[in-house]
């Protein structure tokens, strides 16, 4: 195995994934296309960093099977990656810096560590992505991941999942929109694919579970109380519940 460090651009250096939807379908489609093969990854405004940990012919065809997805949800073309072979261990350290700390080197208007472009929220554990399983411990052995905060400017970490009074506190709108961050989509939950229902199922379970009224929720995800009854089962599993208070504990350190 070998570990590699690619860079697509947009043709023109025009934004590639504009607005939130965009950034979060192309996160979605890191995970489809490079899945298990991904180390880390940050999307920023005209190009994306992606490091893979696989052989030569994987990297190949992934390279090539990737910017015909990414052209897909893109809004202007993308370039054919700019692929080049990480040469040693401090070679594989400097890139994780070189890569979370991309949302500050490009002025980036968001926090860095919740920028939706960013694997931050996917390396410690406040974001659930479809295939996606970053491999940074493999790639780095002796990595720590408490290493990372600070290459997103926190000064605080790591981070516990918050506490069911915690999300009830936060309130319905912040569950929403953090159950959208969690599970790359939304922003705004609506449509009837089956992200967004799984989305719209973890806000309404997570909310009973926190004493929040079904009146609440059906204002916030804008559908009709009975509708709301319908998202109570079946249950969402444990682990997407999980994402989501920490992603709501990672909004709060920020």
């Amino acid at each position: 195995m070998h570990i590699w460090h690619l860079t697509y651009a947009s043709d023109g250096r025009n934004p590639l994934f504009p607005d939130e939807v965009a950034c979060r379908k192309a996160v979605r489609v890191l995970g489809r296309v490079a899945g298990t093969s991904t180390v880390l990854f940050n999307i920023v405004d005209d190009h994306l960093h992606l490091v893979l940990w696989c052989d030569r012919q994987r990297r190949g065809r992934l390279a090539r099977a990737l910017v015909q997805a990414l052209r897909q949800v893109a809004t202007v073309p993308v370039e054919s990656a700019r692929v080049r072979a990480v040469e040693n261990r401090s070679h594989m350290k400097w890139l994780v810096d070189y890569v979370l700390s991309q949302t500050i080197h490009h002025g980036i208007p968001s926090p860095p560590a919740l920028w939706s472009g960013s694997c931050f929220p996917d390396l410690i554990g406040a974001r659930r992505v479809p295939g996606l399983e970053l491999q940074l411990k493999r790639a780095l052995p002796r990595f720590r991941i408490r290493d990372i905060y600070q290459a997103v400017g926190l000064t605080v970490g790591p981070f516990a999942p918050l506490p069911l009074e915690g999300v009830r506190s936060a309130g319905i709108a912040r569950l929403v929109a953090a159950t959208g961050a969690a599970l790359a989509v939304g922003p705004t939950l609506s449509g009837k694919s089956a992200p967004v229902v799984q989305a719209r199922r973890a806000v309404a379970q997570l909310a009973a579970q926190a004493g929040m009224g079904i009146a609440d929720v059906a204002w916030a995800l804008d559908i009709a109380p009975r509708s709301v009854r319908r998202l109570h089962g079946p249950r969402v599993d444990a682990g997407t519940a999980k994402v989501v208070r920490m992603r709501l504990a990672l909004e709060n350190g920020v």
